[in-house]
Parts: structure tokens; sequence; C-alpha cells
């Protein structure tokens, strides 16, 4: 590992975030503009799960795009022993690494996902 390859993978991690607060942020206001709509009961819920979850990894994501930054200011990451590191190990924000942040991400967003398939499934027949 290197700063070249650090910086690449600071790259594609900060693509792969903004793409998750575009997906998310959009996926969320979908599921408001149905949400006002909703019947009450389960499926209710599974919108409730699945708007905050989207809200919650595009807030996860904007907080590890300011970590990126501020990693990318300290190339090379280096460990205790002054050797190259993965970005994945670097403390971000919080006192999290950033690859918890993305595992958090990544999380997240399926919860979103998954609760919006169980709305889906919860609906009843037409």
């Amino acid at each position: 590992m290197n700063k070249l390859n650090q910086r690449h993978a600071l790259d594609a991690l900060h693509d792969w975030s903004k793409w998750v607060i575009g997906l998310g942020f959009t996926t969320g206001l979908g599921c408001v503009a149905i949400f006002r709509d909703a019947a009450p009961g389960p499926s209710r819920t599974f919108l409730v799960v699945a708007i905050s979850a989207f809200a919650l990894s595009v807030l996860v994501a904007i907080l590890l795009r300011q970590a990126l930054a501020l990693a990318a200011e300290h190339l090379p990451l280096l460990d205790a022993e002054g050797r190259a590191t993965s970005i994945a190990e670097h403390r971000g924000g919080f006192g999290m690494t950033l690859g918890a942040m993305m595992r958090l991400q990544l999380g997240l967003l399926g919860l979103g996902a998954a609760s919006l398939i169980g709305w889906v499934v919860s609906l009843p027949p037409a």
C-alpha cells in the first residue's frame, strides 16, 4: 500500500459515497411521498423504517466524505510503526474507522432497501 494506492482508494470511496447520497436521498423522498397516502398498519411501519434508514445512510455518507477529505490531507496514512496502512483502518470521524463507516453506510442502505421490499410485500392484495 503506497500513497498513490491510498489516493485511488479514497477517490473510489468518495465516488461511492456520492452515489449513496443520491440514491438514499431519492429513495427516501420517494418513501415520504408514498407514506402520505399509506394506510395505517404494518406497511406504514415498513415505510417509517425505510425513510429513517435512508436518511441515516445519507448522514453517514456525508460524514464519511468529510472524514475522507481529512484523510486525504494526511496521505500517506501510516500505522504506529510507520508503514503505509489500509484506508479502512484509518480513524475518521467520531472515533470510527473509515471501514466501520463504510459498513454502517452499506448496512443502513440495505436496511432501507429491505424495509422498502417489506412494504411492498405487506401491501394488501388489490
